[in-house]
């Protein structure tokens, strides 16, 4: 890791710290979709292994 050579300006670190909040908050976004989308899938995966299980039962 390189080694910081001038400390940040309050503003700045501020600033710097909001926009990976920001980031934070778009990537938790992002991970609760993907969520939701597996959920879904897994229901429609569920779904279909109940058919061909009847299917094959018959």
């Amino acid at each position: 890791m390189s080694e910081i050579t001038k400390p940040l300006d309050q503003e700045r670190l501020l600033l710097t710290l909001e926009q990976l909040q920001i980031t934070l908050d778009e990537l938790h976004i992002k991970v609760e979709q993907v969520i939701q989308v597996n959920l879904v899938r897994h229901s429609l995966l569920e779904e279909r292994i109940k058919k061909l299980e009847l299917a094959s039962a018959n």
